[in-house]
């Protein structure tokens, strides 16, 4: 069984949520902080009240209150972003550098790469039209221990609102199996990770956490050894080389060759 996390404070999350209902039968069987919790055959469906990013240690309160057990955590969430794209995106959580929105600094949190690129695939099978669908770099909190990733609709309340947002994902986390490909890194470009987002999709890879081209100066040996255990213990990576510049690239490679993590290229996911 894994979890879906959804939050009263959070538009987009309340119209996945009503989504998710409509779509398929879920059952009462407990209260958590006084909402209602449901459960269908796959998954616990658990509703919180204040913001999600900051919900450090939920699942471990979860499963004490409750006496449920889970192996993933998908939390459905709005996207905020200045440019107010439209946007339905999937990302793993964690912070490169100072946490200043939830979770721990220097910190990420384990995230299922197969489950998570997998929603990727569907999310874009299932897309509204004027929506585009990417991956997000990994950014934020809460800090937890269970493998954890959000799902996303942006950028503005009237996509927050849209009911076919709504359903895109609802209708993906529903339809969501895992499929298994090897694990990997993502390095480089801007944050909604563009070129390895496209990797993802056409290729047989699973992509777990992914530094943005930003987020290099804070990264080191530690960070980046902690994020590809918590990536599936995952022994290769992927460089969008054009999304970095050259000091950047040695950086990143100095590190991955150090740890012993096998950069690959188009070439060689051809062969998987």
């Amino acid at each position: 069984m894994n979890l879906i996390l959804t939050s009263q404070d959070d538009q987009a999350s309340l119209n996945i949520r009503a989504n998710l209902f409509t779509l398929d039968g879920w059952k009462k069987f407990g209260t958590f902080n006084s909402f209602p919790t449901y459960k269908n055959d796959r998954y616990y469906l658990v509703h919180l009240k204040g913001p999600k990013i900051y919900a450090e240690n939920v699942d471990k309160e979860i499963k004490s209150k409750l006496g449920i057990n889970f192996e993933n955590i998908i939390v459905a969430s709005e996207h905020k972003s200045k440019s107010k794209m439209k946007s339905l995106t999937v990302h793993p959580i964690g912070n490169w550098s100072v946490a200043e929105y939830g979770g721990k600094s220097k910190c990420v949190v384990s995230t299922n790469p197969h489950l998570m690129t997998q929603a990727l695939r569907i999310l874009k099978r299932n897309a509204v039209e004027g929506y585009n669908v990417s991956f997000e770099a990994t950014h934020h909190g809460p800090y937890l221990s269970t493998p954890t990733f959000f799902i996303e609709i942006g950028s503005t309340e009237e996509e927050w609102r849209d009911d076919k947002a709504g359903e895109a994902i609802a209708k993906t986390i529903l339809e969501l199996e895992e499929m298994k490909y090897p694990p990997a890194m993502g390095f480089g470009g801007g944050h909604y990770m563009p070129r390895v987002t496209d990797i993802a999709l056409e290729y047989k890879i699973s992509f777990g956490h992914m530094v943005p081209k930003y987020a290099v100066p804070s990264v080191d040996e530690k960070i980046i050894k902690r994020a590809c255990e918590k990536s599936d213990s995952c022994k290769i990576a992927y460089l969008h080389r054009k999304g970095l510049k050259g000091d950047e690239r040695s950086k990143i490679r100095e590190i991955l060759e150090k740890l012993n993590i096998r950069i690959v290229t188009t070439k060689d996911l051809e062969k998987i």
